[in-house]
């Protein structure tokens, strides 16, 4: 069966190249151009991975997206990837799993998923 991976950008061309890379992959990729619907997905739908822009509706948007993930019963691992160097060096403390700056490149951003959900 496959993992199931939440995809959250703003940016539409980032959103469909990172849906692709990971369905390439043989995830089940459901992509989200919001923090809004991000969360309404978690509170209906179990992932396995959630990836994540921070800068949506707010520049931090994307660590309430991982404070959502995080209530799920089944908890995902969770990525956070940014433009904004400042931002992102807070991904720890705000519960990320790993955090990734953009642009990234393909291999980074697949060893860095296969490590996250490598346990699933």
């Amino acid at each position: 069966m496959a993992l199931k991976v939440l995809v959250v950008d703003d940016e539409p061309n980032i959103l469909v190249t990172l849906a692709l890379v990971l369905k390439s992959e043989g995830f089940e990729v459901r992509s989200v151009s919001s923090g809004k619907a991000a969360k309404a997905v978690l509170a209906e739908t179990t992932f396995d991975l959630v990836v994540t822009d921070l800068s949506l509706e707010t520049p931090t948007e994307g660590y309430e997206i991982v404070r959502a993930a995080q209530k799920q019963k089944r908890k995902p691992a969770t990525l956070v990837i940014s433009g904004f160097p400042d931002l992102l060096d807070k991904w720890e403390a705000e519960g990320a799993d790993a955090g990734l700056q953009k642009p990234t490149e393909v291999p980074e951003l697949l060893d860095t998923v296969n490590r996250l959900v490598g346990n699933r």
